[in-house]
């Protein structure tokens, strides 16, 4: 198979990115025509349909694939220009980050990068359990994540522990577990309220399993939902 040109594959990028061919074009400063007759090259090249139509535009599975190594050959692009302009050059790197880190210590991080290394950061919002998708599709090139799967052309690097706490103020627990730590009930703990970051978290349901063991509740098949307070945002979660 023909291999994709570096404008072919930044081109692919840039659509994924900016959503149209139009703005594709308006970024790299060309006509949508040469997008589209790039894009309808690459598809002749694959022999297969990269990009699916729709507003804004998403790839297909294989143009999943595509999008992976478009953004790897535009990191290792920015590398190469860095090294032969010596201490001006730069490069932009796109991660994946759940909100906690990014509240906490990942915004150091950032700062390192820039001012050692002149790497900044593109930072993406999503949560540990669902990171790797982003990853695998091509979205980003690196993502803070619990599920540290193996995809290809990417290596897995253990960063640290994660610790959650569960806790409550002393008005909450007289109100909805007056016997606490002693006796709790099944009902007591489906009436008690929690606050869950968004939709994808689940550190509250992990927390209920925790307890019921504590105060030795059989586990049971059906899980019935405490109402939920969703909060997204991390400094005010804490609060």
């Amino acid at each position: 198979m023909t291999r994709f040109s570096t404008d072919q594959l930044s081109t692919f990028a840039a659509v994924i990115e900016y959503g149209t061919f139009d703005a594709a074009a308006d970024v790299l400063r060309v006509s949508p025509s040469a997008i589209s007759q790039r894009i309808k090259a690459m598809e002749q090249i694959a022999g297969k349909v990269l990009l699916r139509r729709s507003n804004p535009v998403t790839p297909t599975d294989a143009g999943q694939s595509v999008l992976r190594i478009a953004r790897q050959s535009e990191f290792l692009q920015q590398e190469m220009e860095r090294e032969l302009m010596g201490a001006g050059g730069f490069q932009s790197v796109s991660v994946a980050v759940n909100a906690d880190s990014l509240a906490t210590w990942f915004i150091d991080a950032v700062g390192t990068l820039s001012r050692e290394d002149s790497i900044f950061c593109d930072l993406r919002r999503e949560g540990e359990f669902h990171s790797s998708a982003m990853l695998r599709s091509g979205e980003v090139m690196a993502v803070i994540t619990s599920k540290p799967e193996k995809i290809p052309g990417c290596s897995v690097e253990t960063l640290g522990v994660a610790r959650y706490w569960c806790v409550a103020t002393p008005d909450y627990v007289q109100r909805y577990l007056p016997g606490w730590p002693k006796r709790v009930s099944r009902e007591e703990l489906n009436r008690a309220p929690v606050v869950e970051y968004d939709r994808k978290d689940f550190v509250q349901d992990v927390a209920r399993v925790l307890i019921e063991q504590e105060v030795g509740l059989e586990a049971e098949e059906t899980f019935t939902q405490s109402p939920t307070i969703y909060i997204p945002s991390s400094p005010d979660y804490a609060r």
